[in-house]
């Protein structure tokens, strides 16, 4: 974009921070949701800086500097992206990097007041990036608007996508059931409390299994929910709602108001009535109890594991949806193969064939997160995502690191495959061993019932932590049931994090995708999604494991089986006849089903 552009916008927010009184403006990259991917509605960030990155936390101050904090994916993007405009780059996580508040108390004067919009902020983040900040010396404040509904001129409109019902039989509970519960753990927590208050797009459409389209990768549906004992009101868009949904939230006991009307039912709500919410809750929630006299508690916060331990149907449409995954992706390796060595291909080409065999298949709803398809050099990027400047053309040699997903009308799919175009080097396939090493050991591990993420993390570590390698992402993140694909409260990683150390129960979901990135020259992941299931009773108590849930042949052509145990081998043999028996009588085209054997033949 052109800088001048940016610095005119920036003018634009120190005119409006000037009749606000404040002498620096935080503008984050969030909605009033939390939400991964923030609809185009709340880009403020990216509006305003020029930076198109997922991830950054941008500040203006009245004097004259501007900055943004983003992370090392996205340095080189953001150096290039900033150049010209009045923010200077700041590398989070690097050690000579100030971080907000340090930055702000070198900027501000004395007694200088740190501004943000309560609707795009939550404690815990204000708390993140002021701590460290002399509250002596300075002070942060929310304002009484938001800059960019006057400076953003042709700012989008809210989305407003119809709203689609997800049937009690396939969701495996009632959305009064699911109310009913959310009422009572917030009452549990606090006995008080007259309404619990939802603000997470995912846990609203969980709680009255309800989807939308109004953020991209996710079916979900900009709302508030306000949950009483006995009903429970939606604050949303009335124009998404058809009079089938009308019904169908009357029958439930849920009551719908404009998006915004939250505001007026906390107005009218009475002094002596308490609202409880978790600590994600953006601050203009608590601003408006606060200046209606209604009193508020934040409390522990139960609906993420509620959501986390799948139903028997939830379950059921997760198998289904990974078997209509697993014939498009059949089809597409079996493609893939002919398709390089003809030559033409490249990162970008194959992302939209495997999207259009996926399209195929029924139920598709879309991806579930923009494909990462990675050759080479590429592949050691971990949040690589192609663009006509980076495009690859493949070759009949190396790997190629393909990271996709979708969403069908029965469940989420996520999966990795490194897959191997042509010959490979000693590096490479000793690398690609020790990961799918780490992969199998996750994968088969048994363990009791309370495991932790944190605990769970070493199997799929421990061989290529022989070796010397490791790497710096998460070891498996949640999955949401035709929700988001990124889905807490768990996760499988070496950082001790509170999402590291929640127990593990059966009927939770979670991928195992070790990897290990050579910087430059190649990266190797493997995922699978896994379902947590029981695995007996000993003496010492209740035991689990894990039933993969993802069908799809691994590439075996660059495993060093010098290095594979006889229990490995036997796993893989195993993997692959479940693979073949599902998969088959789903292909309809011979030439599939004989690649499909000959990918999943025992070894």
């Amino acid at each position: 974009m052109n800088s001048s552009i940016i610095n005119s916008r920036v003018k634009a927010l120190r005119i409006w921070m000037e009749e606000e009184k404040v002498d620096a403006f935080i503008v984050p990259t969030i909605d009033p949701h939390n939400s991964e991917y923030t609809p185009d509605h709340w880009k403020a960030r990216e509006w305003l800086t020029g930076f198109s990155g997922s991830a950054g936390t941008a500040v203006v101050t009245a004097g004259g500097r501007a900055a943004l904090w983003t992370d090392s994916r996205y340095f080189l993007q953001a150096e290039a992206q900033l150049d010209g405009t009045p923010f200077d780059l700041m590398k989070d996580g690097l050690p000579e990097t100030p971080d907000v508040a340090a930055w702000l108390a070198a900027q501000l004067p004395e007694g200088g007041v740190v501004g943000y919009y309560g609707e795009m902020m939550t404690q815990e983040l204000l708390t993140s990036l002021t701590e460290g900040l002399d509250k002596a010396k300075y002070s942060s404040a929310s304002t009484s608007s938001d800059p960019f509904r006057f400076i953003w001129t042709d700012r989008p409109e809210l989305p407003s996508s119809p709203l689609a019902i997800m049937p009690d039989d396939m969701a495996g509970a009632t959305a009064p059931d699911k109310l009913r519960r959310i009422f009572e753990a917030g009452r549990a927590e606090c006995p008080e409390a007259k309404y619990v208050m939802l603000n997470d797009l995912s846990e609203i459409a969980w709680a009255l299994n309800l989807r939308g389209n109004d953020i991209e990768y996710n079916p979900l549906f900009v709302s508030y929910l306000i949950v009483g004992e006995r009903r429970a009101t939606l604050f949303t868009d009335e124009k998404r709602l058809t009079p089938e949904v009308k019904e169908y939230l009357h029958a439930a006991g849920v009551s719908t108001a404009r998006y915004k009307g939250w505001k007026n039912f906390v107005e009218d709500t009475s002094s002596e009535a308490l609202f409880v919410f978790p600590d994600t809750m953006n601050l203009k929630v608590t601003e408006q109890c606060r200046d209606s006299g209604v009193p508020y508690r934040f409390v522990p916060w139960h609906v993420p594991e509620m959501r986390a331990v799948k139903t028997a149907a939830e379950q059921a449409g997760f198998r289904e949806a990974m078997e209509r995954d697993g014939v498009a992706l059949v089809k597409f390796l079996r493609w893939l193969d002919g398709a390089v060595k003809a030559g033409g291909q490249t990162e970008m080409s194959i992302d939209e064939r495997l999207t259009a065999l996926r399209a195929e298949q029924a139920g598709f709803c879309g991806l579930s997160f923009a494909t990462i398809a990675g050759y080479g050099p590429h592949g050691a990027i971990v949040h690589y995502e192609a663009d006509a400047e980076s495009d690859a053309p493949l070759r009949a040699e190396g790997l190629l690191l393909l990271d996709s997903g979708a969403q069908f009308d029965c469940g989420t799919t996520d999966i990795t495959r490194t897959i191997a175009l042509g010959p490979v080097s000693d590096e490479e396939r000793r690398v690609y061993t020790l990961v799918l090493k780490g992969h199998i050991a996750l994968s088969k591990c048994r363990f009791p019932d309370g495991t932790t993420g944190i605990q769970l993390d070493l199997a799929a570590r421990y061989a290529m932590w022989q070796a010397g390698y490791d790497f710096g992402h998460g070891t498996g993140h949640g999955v949401g049931h035709r929700l988001c694909v990124h889905e807490g409260p768990h996760q499988i990683r070496k950082n001790v994090r509170g999402c590291t150390l929640v127990p593990f129960h059966a009927g939770m979901v979670v991928t195992d995708e070790p990897g290990i990135y050579v910087a430059g020259r190649f990266g190797v992941r493997i995922e699978n999604t896994l379902l947590t299931v029981a695995s007996g009773q000993t003496d010492f108590g209740s035991f689990l494991s894990f039933e993969p849930l993802t069908l799809c042949p691994i590439d075996l052509r660059p495993v060093d089986f010098d290095l594979i145990t006889p229990e490995e081998r036997q796993w893989l043999n195993d993997y692959h006849a479940t693979v073949r028996q599902r998969l088959l009588p789903r292909l309809d085209d011979a030439a599939d089903r004989e690649w499909l054997e000959a990918a999943t033949k025992a070894i």
